[in-house]
């Protein structure tokens, strides 16, 4: 039986109580005074990495498994449970801050040694049986050449993917940021169109309020802020030129294109934005020319929310772990989290909004279903 377990203070506490928690091992950065100095110039010794996808590099043991997908789609609740594991080390993205560029480090032919320090973060794991795992959740919009730059390094390394519907992903992610009190037109890869889109909505919302204002009509607060729904059909708009056959729609034009229009000064960026994040198919599209459709792993939001257990023990199998003891506590998620019916029966977005996104994403949801021959929400 799944036992449920709040995260995250209650979870450690009842971790804890079950007698199954661990310190990770930092690496010493002198490893017994061997790696004294440059870490260029540093000796490289004798590393045995556990199971068949780890490899060793320069002494080190490259993860076995990498976490991606986007944001609101439970990749740090995966993280979480992930790290509890008795046979895996995977750290926070936290713990790559001030390290080397997650990208730039995987680029061996230039620096090896960067590699070397970006591992650093990561416990030593060498001649033992434990295995290390990274989440990057931003690695699924990765370029092509980057991809091949991890297939390069750790051709046997194995891609999970969460996937969650993507408006409701969408959704949940501009609510989050909303409430911290972040401003959309100075992020998301500042993006000339979402700027431009969101400053032209931005004042319309200050001179409708003022007229109200002046004719005596009560404004609220609210009135003169961005909404998701706001911020979604900006992103959406802003994205169609970028892709011009619709990036992973059907057809045979739309299944060779893998990288939006760069010559076009207003899609610069444009991958950083959340609507793109959610074009699951034309990301894994790039992830499977490079890597066979064996070493991917998809996972969706609902079963990790709903059946953990169930989704956890598929995982360790896939990674030809041990499963996870009987009894793990795992959290059991909401059952009333954001989907599309919710947003449409509470009003949270209208149905004309919720019609133009699912129009857009029904070619992309075919082709997901196409590439791996099964639906996913």
């Amino acid at each position: 039986d799944q036992t449920a377990c709040k995260m995250p203070l209650a979870a450690a506490a009842c971790a804890i109580a079950a007698g199954r928690t661990r310190q990770r091992r930092p690496r010493s950065s002198g490893r017994g005074g061997e790696r004294s100095g440059s870490v260029a110039d540093a000796p490289i010794h004798a590393c045995s990495c556990h199971g068949p996808f780890a490899r060793p590099y320069r002494g080190q043991c490259l993860p076995s498994f990498m976490v991606i997908g986007s944001q609101k789609a439970a990749t740090s609740k995966l993280r979480w449970y992930l790290s509890r594991h008795p046979s895996i080390d995977i750290p926070k993205e936290e713990a790559f801050h001030g390290g080397p560029n997650p990208v730039a480090a995987w680029d061996t032919s230039a620096e090896p040694w960067l590699l070397s320090t970006y591992l650093d973060a990561f416990e030593d794991v060498c001649n033992s049986t434990r295995v290390t795992g990274l989440k990057m959740p931003d690695y699924i919009v990765m370029s092509s050449r980057t991809i091949q730059l991890f297939h390069v390094a750790n051709p046997r390394v194995r891609i999970l993917v969460t996937l969650r519907e993507p408006i409701a992903r969408m959704y949940s992610y501009f609510a989050m940021q909303l409430r911290f009190g972040w401003s959309p037109i100075n992020h998301m890869g500042k993006n000339p169109c979402m700027q431009r889109r969101l400053r032209e909505l931005l004042r319309a919302k200050e001179a409708a309020a003022l007229a109200a204002r002046a004719a005596g009509r009560p404004v609220e607060n609210e009135s003169v802020r961005f909404t998701s729904e706001d911020i979604m059909v900006a992103n959406l708009h802003c994205v169609r030129p970028c892709y011009r056959n619709n990036a992973s729609g059907l057809g045979e034009a739309a299944a060779q294109e893998v990288w939006h229009e760069e010559a076009v000064p207003q899609c610069r960026n444009i991958y950083f934005t959340p609507l793109v994040h959610s074009m699951y198919a034309l990301h894994l599209r790039r992830w499977l020319r490079v890597f066979p459709v064996d070493s991917l792993l998809l996972l969706r939001f609902d079963d990790i929310v709903l059946r953990p257990i169930d989704a956890l023990q598929r995982l360790a199998a896939f990674l030809n772990l041990p499963p996870f003891p009987e009894g793990f506590k795992v959290e059991h998620g909401r059952e009333n989290y954001t989907t599309v019916t919710r947003l449409l029966e509470s009003g949270a977005v209208t149905r004309e909004s919720l019609r133009l996104l699912h129009e857009f994403f029904a070619p992309h949801d075919a082709m997901l279903r196409q590439m791996f021959g099964q639906s996913f929400w």
